[in-house]
């Protein structure tokens, strides 16, 4: 049971830096640019089905923001267990 709790907890903090990661290089680097190709790839995967709900307002997509909180949210049960 420990283990698991490791892992997904180390699971949520790797996607959590990654979302992170991603909404940075989205304002600053170019799309073309392969580790955002990659990344652009990874993350929305994860943001898709959040942006089929809930969609966006005007320019701002604020999937990210929802995906961070499900993954808070997620990690405080975890931790309650």
């Amino acid at each position: 049971m420990e283990f698991l709790k490791i892992f997904f907890s180390l699971f949520i903090n790797v996607t959590s830096t990654l979302l992170l990661i991603y909404c940075v290089m989205s304002w600053f680097v170019p799309p073309d640019f392969p580790l955002r190709r990659w990344l652009d790839g990874l993350m929305d995967q994860m943001l898709d089905p959040i942006r089929r709900i809930i969609p966006g307002l005007g320019m701002f997509d604020i999937s990210p923001i929802i995906l961070m909180l499900i993954l808070q949210f997620i990690q405080r049960i975890i931790n309650s267990l």
